[in-house]
C-alpha cells in the first residue's frame, strides 16, 4: 500500500512556473538570475504557508544547477538538481533557527562557512523563522551576514519581520511576500482535484478558501480532511459539516427578519445558530462581514471586492438592491461596538440578543425628529403652534424708536459691572425691529407666554456629572490634558442650566473653548437637552504669605507641640535670647 502523503508536501512547487500567488517575488529573483546580480543575503517575509521557505529552496536549487535555462529556472535533470530533489544536496543547509538559537549555535554556523562547497557553485543556508535568535546571536551574525565568502549565500525567512534588529534588515535584501488571493487557491485547488479524481463545486472551494486565510498550506490541510471524510465527491454541505462552518443562509435570513422588524425571528434564529455550537463572537463577526458585503455590491465599481462564488455574489446583489446604506452603516457600527463589548460581558448570549434587537429596531432610533423629519413637516409643526406674544398694534407718530429710547433711558454700565459680564457659548436672541414709514408696531407683553421651543427644561444634575464623567473617560487616550482638566474641574450647575466650570488657570480656559463644540454636542446628546449654556472663569488660588519664624514664634510653637518645655524654662529660670 503506497504511503499518504499530505498535498501540502505532495503538490509543493518545485520550480518558479508552479509558485501560487507570488509573481513579482518571482520575476525579480528570475531577473537577478538571469542577470548574475545576486545579493549575498535575502530576507522573505510574510504570512504563514504562502511559499516563503518553497521560493528559498527553489532559489537555491536555481542558482547551483548546472543547466540553467535562459529563463532563470532550473534544468532538474543535472546532478545538483537531483540530489535537492532527494534532499541529499550538501550544499544546501536548511536551519530552524528556533531550536538554534543560541550565540553558540551562529558560532558553529560560521565556522561551516569557511570551508567552500565540493561540487557546485554556491552553499546556500535558509534559516527558516530567524527572528526567534537570540540579540547576541543576531550580533554574532552581523559580520559574516555582510560580507560572507563569495560562494556563499543566506536566505532567512520570518512571519514576524518586527522583531529582527534594523541592522540585519539593512544587510539583506528583503522581499515581502503578499497573502494567497481566493482566486488563486481555487485555481489551485482545481488543479490538484483534477490531477487526483476528486469532483467539487465552486462552493466547496469557496468555502476552503475562505477557511484558509491566505495561506495556501493551510487551505491544502484543509483539502486533505475533507477528502478523507467526503471521498472523491466533494460538496459545499460536506465542506460546512466538517468544518463547522455557518452557511451564508442564516445571515441572509437575518438581514430579511431586520428589514420585517421580526425580532422574534431573530431570537429564534440565533438560538438555532448557538445549538450547532457557535458561539455569539463568531455569529457577530460573520453578520457585520455580510454587511459589509451587501454594501460593498452597492457600487458597480467595487463588486471586485467580493470574494464569493457567482451564485452567492447574485444573492448579495438582490438583497443589497432593497438594502439603504445610511442603514448598514449604522448596522455596522452597532455590531462593531457589541463585538468590543462581547469579551467583558458576562452575559454574552444576552449581549448578542440585544444588539440583534437594537438591528431590528435601528431604523426607528435613526428616525429622529428633529434631524430626519422633512421642511414641510417642520413647518407644519411650527405654523400649528399657539403664539408666543400676544401683539397688539397701536398706531402712533414715529418719533423715538423704542430701542432709542431704552438706550437714552437706562444708565450705562459700570466697567466692574462689564467685566463681571460671564462668557456664554449659549444661543444669543437678537431683537428684531419691523418699520414702516412714520407708523410702526409697537410689541406689548401683556401676559408672556413661553414657546414650547424656547422652553429650558430643568438638567438633571445627576444625568449631567454621569455625562460629564463619560465624555472624560471617552477622551482620556487621545486627549489626556484634555481629560486630566475635567476631573480636576470644579464644575457647578446653576438655575437656568447655566454650567459653570472654574479652572485654574487661563490656559486651561483656551483649551476647554478649543473643545467646546465637541464637548457641547456629547452633553446635549446624552442629556437629551440642548437648552445649556457653558461659562468659564478662572480660579485664583489664595496666595498664603511665608515669612520665616520670629525667635517668639518659634518658642510658642515648640510649647504647642511639646508643653515640657515650658516646665524646664520655668525650673531652670531661663530666658528667650532674642
Amino acid at each position: 500500500m503506497q504511503q499518504f502523503v499530505v498535498s501540502a508536501r505532495k503538490y509543493r512547487p518545485l520550480s518558479w512556473d508552479e509558485v501560487v500567488g507570488q509573481d513579482h517575488i518571482v520575476s525579480t529573483l528570475r531577473n537577478a538570475i538571469k542577470s548574475d546580480h545576486l545579493a549575498q543575503s535575502f530576507l522573505f517575509c510574510g504570512p504563514r504557508g504562502v511559499g516563503k521557505t518553497t521560493c528559498a529552496r527553489i532559489l537555491a536549487k536555481t542558482i547551483n544547477c548546472e543547466n540553467l535555462s535562459p529563463e532563470g529556472d532550473a534544468c532538474n535533470e543535472c546532478e545538483s538538481c537531483l540530489s535537492f530533489t532527494q534532499n541529499a544536496s550538501f550544499n544546501i543547509h536548511e536551519i530552524d533557527a528556533a531550536s538554534n538559537n543560541s550565540v553558540d549555535d551562529i558560532r558553529s554556523l560560521v565556522d561551516q562557512v569557511r570551508y567552500a562547497p565540493q561540487s557546485g557553485k554556491y552553499k546556500v543556508y535558509i534559516i527558516d523563522e530567524v527572528h526567534m535568535l537570540s540579540a547576541q546571536a543576531f550580533n554574532a551574525f552581523l559580520k559574516t551576514l555582510e560580507e560572507p565568502p563569495s560562494y556563499v549565500k543566506f536566505i532567512l525567512a520570518t512571519t514576524e519581520k518586527y522583531k529582527i534588529i534594523p541592522t540585519i534588515l539593512s544587510r539583506c535584501q528583503i522581499f515581502d511576500f503578499n497573502r494567497i488571493t481566493i482566486r488563486d487557491m481555487i485555481r489551485q485547488l482545481k488543479k490538484i482535484c483534477g490531477n487526483e479524481g476528486i469532483v467539487a463545486d465552486d462552493e466547496a472551494f469557496h468555502f476552503i478558501a475562505q477557511k484558509a486565510d491566505g495561506a495556501m498550506r493551510d487551505a491544502l490541510s484543509i483539502f486533505d480532511r475533507i477528502t478523507t471524510f467526503a471521498g472523491k465527491n466533494i460538496t459545499a454541505a460536506d465542506v460546512i459539516e466538517n468544518l463547522n462552518i455557518l452557511d451564508y443562509d442564516y445571515y441572509f435570513k437575518v438581514v430579511e427578519m431586520i428589514a420585517e422588524e421580526n425580532a422574534a425571528g431573530i431570537l429564534l434564529l440565533f438560538n438555532e445558530v448557538t445549538a450547532k455550537g457557535f458561539d455569539g463572537d463568531t455569529f457577530l463577526i460573520g453578520l457585520a462581514e455580510h454587511l459589509r458585503n451587501l454594501l460593498v455590491c452597492m457600487d458597480p465599481s467595487t463588486v471586485s471586492l467580493l470574494e464569493t462564488s457567482e451564485a452567492v455574489a447574485a444573492r448579495y446583489k438582490e438583497q443589497a438592491a432593497s438594502a439603504d446604506a445610511s442603514f448598514l452603516l449604522s448596522a455596522l457600527n452597532v455590531l462593531n461596538q457589541a463585538d468590543i463589548q462581547y469579551r467583558v460581558a458576562k452575559n454574552k448570549h444576552l449581549h448578542v440578543e440585544l444588539a440583534l434587537m437594537k438591528l431590528c429596531y435601528i431604523r426607528h432610533a435613526v428616525r429622529t425628529p428633529g434631524l430626519e423629519s422633512s421642511p414641510e413637516k417642520k413647518t407644519a409643526d411650527l405654523t400649528n403652534k399657539p403664539p408666543v406674544v400676544q401683539r397688539k398694534e397701536v398706531q402712533e407718530e414715529l418719533k423715538t424708536s423704542p430701542m432709542e429710547e431704552e438706550a437714552e433711558n437706562k444708565p450705562p454700565l459700570s466697567r466692574q459691572e462689564q467685566e463681571k459680564k460671564p462668557e456664554s457659548t449659549g444661543p444669543v436672541v437678537t431683537p428684531s425691529i419691523r418699520l414702516g414709514g412714520k407708523k410702526k408696531e409697537k410689541e406689548t407683553t401683556e401676559q408672556p407666554e413661553v414657546s414650547p421651543l424656547e422652553e429650558r427644561r430643568e438638567i438633571s444634575p445627576e444625568l449631567f456629572f454621569m455625562a460629564w464623567k463619560q465624555y472624560a473617560d471617552l477622551i482620556r487616550k487621545d486627549k489626556v490634558n484634555m481629560a486630566m482638566m475635567m476631573d480636576h474641574a470644579r464644575v457647578k450647575l446653576d438655575a437656568g442650566n447655566v454650567i459653570q466650570i472654574q479652572l485654574d488657570s487661563q490656559v486651561e480656559v483656551n483649551m476647554f473653548r478649543d473643545a467646546t463644540q465637541d464637548l457641547r454636542q456629547f452633553l446635549a446628546d446624552a442629556m437629551s437637552n440642548h437648552q445649556f449654556d457653558l461659562e468659564f472663569s478662572v480660579v485664583e488660588a489664595e496666595k498664603v504669605v511665608q515669612r520665616p519664624y520670629t525667635i517668639p514664634e518659634k518658642y510658642k510653637k515648640m510649647e504647642e507641640i511639646n508643653p515640657a518645655i515650658r516646665d524646664l524654662k520655668e525650673q531652670l529660670g531661663l530666658e528667650l535670647d532674642i
